[in-house]
């Protein structure tokens, strides 16, 4: 009688979490009008441009797309962080990004932010996409891979398109790669910080934000 041979099960440990969802509505004429109208007043960035204003949900066009980032901030805390403490996750800067043909945004992070999201006003399935890389560092033994996964992967990328919403931690460094496709690509990023009490008082942990 042969031994029966278990499947070994493999568990995903400290996992980086990537919360994606879609705006539950169209973008309104006065939002995209608003948004196009920002183009004029922009800054060059490394790759591609982005607005001056680094205050932009605070103007009264986005007081509806402010309150829609805003809940979905609060589920992203409630569900992935799960803070003992009385905090909220509230929005600090944002602006508006744009890439055109043969553009790029470079590879960075977040600084000075907990979680970092990205809403698209205007993109295209076919071509773009946002691109996350692994934070493990150099690594000295590295194999040539035959099938990439989630265990092996140094970089994974999501297609996005019109409505899209990408929250991850601010730490995950992401980029995006030359634009191909003749649409200009428009994304609004935020970054965000506790507010409130967090940490112990007794443990000496105690930060009041």
């Amino acid at each position: 009688m042969s031994e029966k041979s278990l499947k070994p099960i493999i568990q995903n440990l400290f996992p980086t979490p990537i919360y994606t969802t879609k705006i539950d509505r169209g973008f309104t004429k006065q939002e995209l009008q608003f948004v196009n109208e920002q183009k004029k007043h922009c800054h060059n960035n490394e790759g591609n441009i982005n607005t001056n204003d680094h205050y932009i949900l605070n103007q009264k066009q986005f007081k509806n797309i402010k309150k829609f980032l805003d809940k979905h901030c609060k589920d992203y805390l409630d569900t992935i962080i799960c803070p003992k403490d009385n905090i909220e996750l509230y929005i600090t800067q944002s602006w508006l990004n744009y890439t055109e043909k043969d553009q790029y945004h470079h590879q960075h992070a977040h600084p000075n932010s907990v979680v970092s999201g990205v809403l698209y006003f205007d993109s295209d399935k076919k071509n773009d996409k946002i691109l996350f890389s692994s934070n493990k560092g150099y690594q000295q033994i590295k194999p040539e891979i035959k099938d990439f996964n989630l265990w092996n992967s140094e970089t994974w990328f999501f297609p996005v398109e019109t409505g899209d919403l990408f929250m991850f931690p601010s730490s995950t460094t992401h980029q995006v790669e030359t634009k191909q496709g003749d649409n200009t690509r428009i994304s609004l990023a935020f970054n965000t910080f506790y507010k409130g009490t967090v940490g112990s008082n007794k443990n000496l942990t105690e930060l009041i934000l």
